[in-house]
């Protein structure tokens, strides 16, 4: 009796533990702490990296470019770089930037979701930048309900499209792009 007793005070623990894991969100510091991150992908041999963790119906995301530059990040591009939602976020002496945008199809640039009747749905970021990196970290909403936004899944595969700029001006050409896939579970 002692046993199975000591067995199911265990199990409790154990689950109380991964529930608590899996609940708990990350610090917005523009930092990656240990086990902070439960996904993560790199593209470009690490020039990009994103990890990101979903807690409810928020996602975070922490992304770090090799640039001094600004670090974006589109979501679920239909045609290349467009009809996609972008969060483009850079560091100056002056502080943190993370700014809402949308592409259009034809994709000549982007434009902040707000000049476009939007909403910038990036209620909290942060950023730093070291020797070579940026890196910009953030939240959001799974399901934002603005339309110049895309919903980021619970489950499946994820299109992305990732850029890094030269500069800090979020509408200057970005110097390194490239497309890729996230895994979410």
């Amino acid at each position: 009796m002692k046993g199975i007793l000591k067995i199911l005070i265990l199990s409790l623990i154990l689950l109380l533990t991964f529930t608590f894991a899996q609940t708990q969100k990350p610090n917005i510091d523009g930092k990656l702490s240990p086990n902070e991150y439960p996904n993560y992908a790199s593209f470009s041999n690490g020039e990009f990296q994103i990890y990101w963790k979903i807690v409810g119906d928020e996602v975070y995301i922490l992304m770090i470019g090799k640039t001094k530059g600004y670090v974006a990040l589109g979501i679920n591009p239909k045609v290349k770089a467009g009809d996609a939602d972008y969060i483009i976020g850079y560091v100056t002496e002056k502080g943190t930037q993370v700014l809402d945008y949308y592409a259009p199809e034809k994709h000549f640039g982007h434009t902040q979701d707000e000049k476009l009747g939007g909403k910038n749905d990036i209620p909290e970021f942060s950023g730093r930048e070291d020797k070579e990196y940026t890196y910009i970290e953030f939240r959001r909403k799974l399901d934002t309900k603005d339309k110049y936004d895309k919903v980021f899944p619970k489950t499946g595969t994820l299109k992305i499209v990732w850029a890094l700029g030269s500069s800090d001006d979020p509408v200057s050409i970005h110097s390194k792009r490239g497309y890729g896939e996230l895994k979410i579970n």
